[in-house]
């Protein structure tokens, strides 16, 4: 692996370690620490620097158990149920534009809920996104445009530029997605946002040009909504769909711990009629988890995409 350079990328990488290895059951001592950044992103660390970025990651807001508290190591902590909170909008905005109001309500989020990636493998992502991360960082505090190669991967994990794949673009926002990071753009000429994923950016360099208003965009005329675009854009997700399921009423504090209290309930005889908004994917896994006892009623073609899974699936067992 080659070596990351830089007091941010530290930081972070130290912030993955932390999320991928530690937890209260199995602190890591700051020699640990160490061995799993060359083990994970081929850093060569001192140790006074790890002690450094340890209070760095504590300053920036994130719950951090010390060993002068424990006794033993280092490990993320945080008030709240991971499973209640909506991970799209931390994914989203964990990296957006850094304003004083926004760095403060970032600093609280990481204090209630620890944050981890959506996906559930573990990702080791290549060194050289952090450089890209910082470039991106600059271009948006700066409000300036980014030139960049852009690449896509092979089975083997190697990297080859794509014809035509030299971009410039203003970068507005940067979040974190399905296990992967990436920039919010636009590009001249479009009338849309785009997204790129920052692992496949290479040759990243800051430009002169000033950064083309967001308002300019067709769907950013109140502004730029980045939780709505990852919605829309990267999980495919209509999060303004409205869901009715007919539910046995011992499933009750089972749809409150999973959808909030923004769900309206109906006595319905034994069973009770549900109404609430939420991603289709948490919807889904809700209603395919408990098929006994919930009944998806709308919308329709909801209600046929769960029928035609169910169908797909029963032809896999055939009787005999």
């Amino acid at each position: 692996m080659t070596e990351t350079k830089g007091k941010k990328a530290l930081s972070l990488c130290i912030l993955r370690v932390l999320e991928q290895h530690a937890s209260e059951k199995d602190p890591l001592s700051t020699r640990r620490i160490i061995e799993y950044l060359k083990e994970d992103f081929g850093m060569i660390a001192e140790r006074k620097a790890v002690g450094r970025n340890l209070i760095l990651l504590t300053e920036m807001g994130f719950g951090l158990s010390t060993y002068h508290e424990n006794g033993k190591g280092y490990y993320l902590t945080g008030a709240g149920n991971p499973e209640t909170f909506d991970p799209i909008l931390y994914d989203a905005l964990l990296r957006a534009p850094i304003t004083e109001e926004g760095d403060r309500h970032l600093r609280r989020m990481r204090q209630e809920v620890p944050i981890y990636s959506v996906q559930e493998t573990p990702i080791t992502l290549h060194t050289e996104v952090f450089e890209t991360l910082d470039i991106l960082r600059e271009a948006i505090a700066k409000k300036v445009q980014v030139t960049f190669l852009y690449h896509t991967a092979h089975g083997d994990d190697g990297m080859t530029a794509m014809p035509d794949a030299t971009y410039t673009v203003s970068p507005y926002a940067l979040f974190l997605a399905a296990g992967r990071y990436h920039v919010l753009t636009s590009v001249s000429g479009y009338g849309r946002l785009l997204h790129f994923r920052c692992d496949y950016m290479r040759e990243t360099r800051l430009t002169e040009q000033p950064v083309r208003n967001v308002t300019e965009l067709s769907e950013c005329k109140n502004g730029l909504d980045v939780v709505g675009y990852v919605n829309r854009a990267v999980y495919r997700q209509d999060t303004s769909e409205t869901y009715v399921l007919l539910c046995s009423g011992q499933l009750a504090d089972t749809l409150c711990d999973t959808f909030g209290s923004g769900i309206h309930l109906t006595p319905d005889g034994e069973n009770m009629r549900v109404e609430f908004k939420a991603p289709w994917t948490a919807v889904r896994k809700f209603v395919l988890s408990h098929l006994s006892q919930v009944s998806l009623l709308s919308p329709e073609r909801r209600q046929k995409q769960i029928r035609d899974e169910l169908y797909v699936a029963l032809s896999l067992y055939p009787q005999r």
